[in-house]
């Protein structure tokens, strides 16, 4: 009955958690870039301004717990500018999970484009509309010159400073907008239970020192706090 019990629950662990642990690679997410904390220059167009700019962002998480993160990269191809951003944003989490307060700050130099991903947490603070506007007064002028230090910096510092005088926290920690399939089905809980509690009884409680080491293993992606996107925020050309 032992070598049953054993076998059976092998064969559960294999099915089922096994494949939650070790997703197979989603497509969606090829090409996608795990970003820096916060800033990430792929391209190496920040030459004075990156630790200011890792300043403020800091800045802005510590005092509310949104995340704003930068990204310059050359090319987006064979996405176009709007896809990336977002995949990027949803790759990373960025934002903390059930509060989805994140921001992307995409640059593309060879297209001249940028893009502001904007978490649901964050939609009624940064408007698109406010977006835009900042953009159009006073990131474009400095990008379309080539002065990316002072484009990025001025757009970083003008969310920052709307999100810390305007941002406030969903009441008790509930999450901005449902949450699908958190994260498995009723009935896929009770089989992993089940299996747990067989592969405790069958190895004396060894498999939890195995799991333990699995979940922790990385840190997890990017570092940020695993919120998602609303694909919300504001684009443009430079």
């Amino acid at each position: 009955m032992v070598i049953i019990a054993l076998v059976v629950a092998a064969l559960l662990l294999v099915l089922v958690v096994v494949p939650w642990l070790f997703p197979t690679p989603d497509a969606r997410f090829e090409g996608i870039p795990e970003l820096e904390y916060y800033v990430t220059d792929d391209v190496g167009v920040l030459y004075y301004s990156y630790y200011d700019i890792q300043d403020l962002c800091y800045t802005v998480d510590y005092e509310t717990s949104c995340e704003i993160a930068v990204l310059v990269v050359n090319s987006t191809l064979p996405r176009e500018a709007n896809e990336y951003a977002l995949r990027t944003f949803q790759l990373n989490g960025l934002g903390k999970e059930g509060k989805d307060n994140g921001v992307l700050v995409l640059i593309v130099t060879s297209t001249r484009e940028w893009k502001v991903e904007v978490g649901y947490g964050l939609e009624g603070v940064l408007t698109p509309t406010f977006i835009n506007q900042v953009a159009l007064d006073y990131v474009e002028p400095y990008l379309a010159e080539d002065d990316y230090d002072t484009g990025i910096y001025n757009m970083i510092l003008l969310l920052g400073t709307e999100v810390l005088d305007k941002y406030e926290e969903p009441e008790s920690g509930d999450p901005a907008f449902p949450i699908e399939g958190v994260p498995l089905t009723f009935w896929q809980w009770v089989i992993i239970i089940a299996v747990l509690v067989g592969l405790t009884a069958v190895t004396r409680g060894h498999i939890w020192l195995i799991l333990i080491h699995l979940l922790t293993r990385g840190g997890g992606r990017g570092g940020f706090g695993g919120g998602r996107s609303g694909g919300g925020g504001g684009r443009g050309r430079f």
